[in-house]
Parts: C-alpha cells; structure tokens; sequence
C-alpha cells in the first residue's frame, strides 16, 4: 500500500508542470517612435497619456508572482486591439500567456470605458455648439449642423443566449453600433449595446441624444441617410427629388453626411479588432463593459 502511494505521488510530481516566468517586452525601450506609431496606431506620447489614465483602475495590490505592471497591460491591449489578432499570438509577442491576456483585455476595456465620458461628448453648450457647426460650414458649407449619425456592425462571436438576435442582415453575429461625428472625424456620441437585429431607427429612437434634441430642437441639425426618421432637427434625404433645389441639397447631403462613414471606416482599420476582417472579438456579451 505504501509503494503504490509512493508511485502516484511520483506520478502526480512528474505530471505538475512548473511555473514560467517569461521575459516581457516593454515597448517603450525596445521600439522607436515611428515603430511605436506602427505597431500600436499611437504616438508615444498619446500612450504615455492613456497609461497614465488608466493606471489606478488597473495596478495590482501586489507584486506577487511577478504581476504584470500597467504599462505592459495597456500596451498589450493595444496592441490586441490594433492587429485584430488572436490573444495567444499577441502574448506571445509580449511573454504573457493567453489566460492573462483575455484578463487583460476585459480590465483594460472596462478601464478605457469607465474614462470614455471625457472624450465623448455630444455638444450641449453653446460654445460646444457653435464650434462643432463652423466646422460643418467651413468644411461643406452646410450651415447648423451638429453632426452626422450612422450606424456600423462590428462583429462578434455567437452569445450563447439569444444568438439568433445578434445574426445580422449581412449573416454574421455582430453588435449594431450608433455613432455621431463632427467635421473632423471625432466621434461626439457612441451606443454600444444594440443587438446587430436591430434596426438603425429603434436605436435612434431609444438613445439619449434623440431625447435631447426633442427638447433642444433649435440647437441644430444632424444628418441621417433614409433609415433614419425626417425630423426638425434631423435631416434625411428627400426621396425622389424634382427640383434643382432638391437635388442640390441632396448631393450636399451626401457629401456632408459621408463624414461619419469615413469616421467609422478610419476606425476600424486603425483597431482591427473591430474590424470583419480581424479576429471576432472573443468577449462574452454578457461581459461587456458597456
């Protein structure tokens, strides 16, 4: 009884694996600016400037087995982000396992949301205002506007409740996402909870910024293609135009209103993950942040 006991203790040693601790890059020695630029679609200084923000939500208590600082948590979420690949080949890069990396990215995401508010900002004061509409008018000549709504799909794995309710038009699982954008290709208002089923005018009609325009109607316009209701602060297309007046506006339209497409189109391709092409993000929606 005692040798066989003996046996699987030995067995038990020989099967326990031994931990690894990696070497880990830090980017900001090992890459110049230019390559950090590459790499992670920001300039040094604008890293510098998201660490920082982010670190108290993110710095472990301990140091205990070799806990992973937050400069090297951000910089690996970035970098997941920007290439849109998987997180074992993104932590291979950086020496960090893909249990620690999909850690990472869920308490980097929620960080970077919980600080989101300080950036995306619909204008709501005057000054706000008129800035956002002179660049409208400078940029098309299209006077009171305060920005052009859209919706993009962003794709995503299958939840494993209610799939069927995120299979979009296009066929694949992916969230609907709302935004509004100024004349310079800064988003002023982002809606990340819809379903990718969802209609682009139910997510309009449930959103705060419709809620406030009601009630603010004479601040200005915003620009919405057809799917979107015609209303006295948003202006859609006029649908089979006659006039020369009413093509003119309509080709004004256009060009005003491309913005936000163009807005999400450089979103995308700067953070693959967000991207068709890039690696479905592997998140839960249950886990989501928003």
């Amino acid at each position: 009884m005692a040798l066989m006991q003996l046996f699987h203790a030995n067995n038990r040693n020989n099967l326990r694996r031994n931990r690894i601790f990696r070497d880990r890059l830090n980017p900001l020695d090992a890459y110049d600016d230019h390559e950090l630029l590459y790499r992670y679609r920001m300039s040094r200084q604008t890293l510098m400037r998201v660490i920082d923000m982010v670190r108290d939500d993110i710095v472990h208590e301990t140091q205990r087995s070799y806990a992973l600082t937050p400069e090297q948590q951000t910089f690996a979420a970035i970098r997941y982000y920007a290439t849109g690949s998987f997180q074992t080949v993104v932590g291979d890069t950086m020496g960090i396992s893909q249990p620690s990396m999909s850690r990472i990215v869920q308490r980097v995401s929620s960080a970077l949301c919980r600080h989101a508010g300080q950036y995306i900002r619909f204008p709501t004061t005057p000054r706000f205002q008129q800035a956002v509409k002179e660049g409208f008018m400078n940029e098309f000549t299209f006077p009171n506007v305060l920005g052009c709504v859209d919706g993009s799909l962003v794709q995503i794995k299958a939840p494993s409740t209610r799939e069927d309710m995120y299979v979009c038009r296009k066929g694949y699982h992916a969230l609907n996402i709302q935004g509004i954008c100024d004349s310079q290709k800064k988003f002023l208002n982002l809606v990340v909870r819809w379903p990718g089923s969802s209609h682009d005018a139910f997510i309009w009609n449930e959103s705060g910024v419709k809620r406030y325009m009601e009630n603010h109607a004479d601040c200005g316009y915003l620009l919405g293609d057809q799917a979107y209701p015609l209303k006295p602060y948003l202006l859609t297309p006029v649908r089979n135009p006659q006039s020369d007046g009413e093509l003119a506006y309509n080709r004004l339209h256009q060009r005003t209103r491309q913005r936000v497409e163009d807005t999400f189109g450089r979103w995308k391709c700067r953070w693959l993950m967000l991207h068709k092409f890039g690696e479905n993000i592997h998140i839960s929606v249950s886990e989501w942040p928003f």
